[in-house]
This record gives C-alpha cells, structure tokens and sequence, in this order.
C-alpha cells in the first residue's frame, strides 16, 4: 500500500500520459477487458477462508477477478470490498476504487481498512484534498503505519499543505527509515518547492537502497534536469526508459524551465495525478 509523488506525474512529455478530468466515460483498458473476462469465466460460489488468505500470492487480475465475485456475492462484505479497492487502484482503475471503498463506507463508516482503501484511492487519482480525512482517521487508530502516514503525506502536498505533508514524510521516516518511496516522496516536495539540490541529496540517498524502485531514478532524473543537468539526468532516465522517452522528457523540463513561473508550473503538472 505505496503512496507516491511520481515524477511521471510531473514530466508531461510524449512518452508520459497524465490523465486529465473527461466529460464522458473512458473506453474500459485491457486490463479491466480482461479482468471482465475472468468474472465471466466464474461460477459464483462464495470462498472459503483459506482460499481468501491464499489469493494475495496471484497476480493482480486473477486477485481482482476473486475480489470482485465475493463483492458480488455480498456487497456487505467490508473485506471483500476493501480488497477490491485495493487491487483496483493498483491496476490503475482509481474512479471504480473510489466507488467500491465508498459504497461500503456507507454501511462501515467507522472500518479502518475501507478509509485507507477510500484515501488511497483518492490520492491515487490526485484528489488528495478529499483523501485528507480519511487518512487522518487512519492514522489515528493506526499511528504505526507508515504507509498510512506516508500516504497522508502524499495527500496533503497535492492539497498544496507542504509543511504539512513534510512533517508526515519525516513521521513516516522515524517508522521506516531507509524505506526509499518515503525519501522519494520527501524528496520531491523538495523540488516542488524550489529546492531541486535537497531533493537530489534525498534522492541519491534513496537509490542507495537495494529496494528503490524505478519510479526513484525516475524523479532523480527530474530533479537533476532541473538543475540543467541534462546529461547525467538522461543517463539515469535510460536506465528504465526508450531514448526517444528519455530525451522527450528531457525537453518538456527544458521548457518548463525557460518559464519565469516554472516552480509553480511544476506544483500545477504534479497534482494531476
């Protein structure tokens, strides 16, 4: 349960698509094709409980697929309904996580793990304004989650709360100290803020971590570039990206920089998530 700020989110370049708000309803992806497939394909039989405790080991769709059938079968089923949010967001469904979490908000107002899944799935869709309170009853009832509070951290930078969120990213840290999404996160609100040489320190100190992700080098790309390190900034977005991408976002920062309002341009691009 990963919360980030994502310099995907930032760099709006050809290789980099940010969803924008739409006035009719987006064709469903392969993925949700598919998934629809695999509910097709079931007989609706409720599951038991070692079948439940052993999907997490499946792939996401076939997780989904499972979730989706027992929310069918009772869509009083906080856990099944918590489950689904979760495997949805993560297969990039966010609108649909939302609507799960909170149709079954409706009827457990108070169930902790369908506010993360509600907060979550608001976040992920760069709603975080609205994912504030939810997060922060989490918190509450969990103050050693740092996943939690790291995703509240996420939530209150793209409400524009930086001192805010900062104060969670550092919270989170004193739980996990070396997790590298918590430094990245950190990080670019940093560079958000107009600080890209703090953000770089924090970043380099992320990618010391065998568990950081692509998405780490991805936003040491950005903060170097914005710096006007183009070369070293394209060698480390080659690492997990085509040329043709690398050298596309790499002109998107240039011309972003060229704007006497770019720190601002930037804050705008990242909150579209």
């Amino acid at each position: 349960m990963r919360a980030c700020l994502s310099a995907s989110a930032i760099m709006m370049a050809a290789s980099v698509s940010l969803s924008a708000c739409a006035t009719t309803a987006a064709p469903p992806t392969a993925q949700e094709a598919a998934l629809t497939t695999q509910l097709e394909s079931r007989s609706l039989v409720p599951a038991t409980a070692e079948e439940r405790a052993a999907i997490g080991r499946q792939d996401l769709l076939t997780q989904a697929a499972f979730w989706a059938e027992a929310y069918e079968l009772n869509p009083a089923d906080r856990e099944a309904a918590a489950a689904l949010s979760r495997v949805l967001r993560q297969l990039g469904s966010g609108p649909r996580a939302i609507e799960v979490a909170r149709q079954a908000l409706a009827l457990y107002p108070e169930d902790t793990d369908l506010q993360a899944a509600y907060g979550l799935a608001l976040t992920s869709e760069g709603r975080g304004q609205q994912g504030i309170e939810p997060l922060t009853r989490v918190t509450r009832s969990r103050p050693d989650d740092w996943r939690v509070i790291n995703a509240l951290g996420v939530a209150l930078e793209q409400a524009g709360r930086s001192t805010a969120a900062r104060a969670r990213f550092q919270e989170a840290m004193t739980l996990a100290p070396q997790e590298p999404s918590i430094i990245s996160n950190l990080a670019l609100s940093y560079a958000l803020a107009g600080e890209p040489a703090e953000a770089e320190s924090l970043l380099r100190r992320a990618m010391d971590n065998d568990l950081a992700t692509p998405q780490v080098r991805q936003n040491l790309a950005l903060v170097l570039a914005l710096q006007g390190q183009f070369a070293e900034a394209e060698r480390v977005a080659l690492i997990d990206s085509t040329p043709e991408m690398a050298a596309a976002n790499m002109e998107y920062v240039r011309s972003m920089l060229s704007s006497p309002r770019r720190w601002d341009s930037l804050n705008a691009a990242s909150l579209r998530r």
